[in-house]
């Protein structure tokens, strides 16, 4: 489903020179490199998120798939120098220690039944480090001109060859029955290409340590939903998390909008100073600071040919 409307998207955009993306649909030069990059550990980490809740509670696998924000700052400020500020760690850990409240997993909350294999808690850890794999890749082909499409369309291709080949040993395949079950899967199919577009779009503006804290926080709006569809009654932990997650949020765009005053204050006009000159000439001196750099500029009317 992703992938028709993929085509069709990169059918109708176009590149800077005017070419359909359809054309070079994985990019040219050395972006194409990142881009099959991203499609390959994209699948991969589709197939061991799968794997990790098919075997594991619910709140554990959960756990372990929030894990990635802490992963993703550390990959950033190696692979793309992104600095890492204090605020950045405690948005993180906030973060993290919110979905662990949220989800409360069995090996921490206790009300497991012992059972579950050690396999679902390796991929699971696996399954985080391939999503803040991800978000390097998408952050890093975006500022070499990557078009989102072009992400989608490696990752589509990559994630059916994976389901393909891996699939069968998740179990037998049947088509639903029930018309309700078809409508549901549309849902999951039309929701979840819209929420991927938008995180390789954001991703690949936005710095990959921030982004995949923002991202964290599908927890919260998951159980969200589930208090107003199945009733679920949360309890104070849940508040908790609820409460760091969102604070998260907040500390990010307060941040970001001071981070936005700063930049405007730099690059706007500090001083403007204009003088007469005798027997009519005009003489306009004109002086800008932009952060520790200055630049005058002199404009003389003579004979009236401006003269700088």
């Amino acid at each position: 489903f992703q992938g028709s409307l993929v085509v069709l998207g990169l059918y109708v955009c176009r590149d800077p020179k005017g070419e359909r993306l359809i054309r070079h649909p994985f990019g040219t030069g050395a972006a194409q490199k990142l881009v099959w990059m991203r499609g390959i550990i994209g699948g991969a980490g589709f197939l061991l998120d799968y794997h990790c809740m098919s075997v594991l509670p619910l709140g554990d696998a959960i756990t372990l798939m929030s894990l990635y924000p802490i992963v993703t700052i550390i990959l950033a400020r190696i692979f793309l120098g992104e600095e890492i500020k204090p605020m950045h760690v405690a948005v993180t850990v906030a973060s993290v220690v919110g979905a662990v409240f949220i989800a409360q997993p069995t090996f921490l909350f206790g009300g497991g039944t012992g059972d579950a294999p050690t396999l679902g808690y390796i991929t699971g850890l696996l399954g985080s480090l391939c999503l803040a794999s991800i978000l390097i890749l998408i952050r890093k082909a975006g500022q070499v001109g990557v078009h989102t499409f072009q992400l989608l369309l490696s990752w589509a291709l990559f994630g059916i060859l994976f389901s393909l080949v891996f699939g069968p040993y998740e179990g037998t395949w049947s088509l639903p029955k029930d018309s309700t079950i078809w409508w549901y899967t549309f849902g999951v199919c039309a929701v979840g290409a819209g929420a991927h577009f938008m995180l390789n779009y954001a991703g690949r503006l936005a710095p990959a340590g921030l982004t995949s804290v923002v991202r964290a926080s599908d927890i919260v709006w998951a159980y969200c939903f589930e208090i107003i569809i199945f009733a679920q009654q949360p309890n104070k932990f849940t508040w908790i998390g609820v409460v760091l997650v969102l604070g998260s949020l907040v500390a990010i765009g307060i941040e970001k909008v001071k981070g936005g005053r700063r930049v405007k204050l730099k690059t706007s006009p500090v001083k403007q100073r204009t003088s007469s000159l005798p027997s009519g000439d005009a003489d306009v001196e004109d002086e800008q600071t932009n952060g520790t750099k200055s630049v005058r500029k002199r404009i003389t009317n003579e004979g009236g040919v401006h003269h700088l």
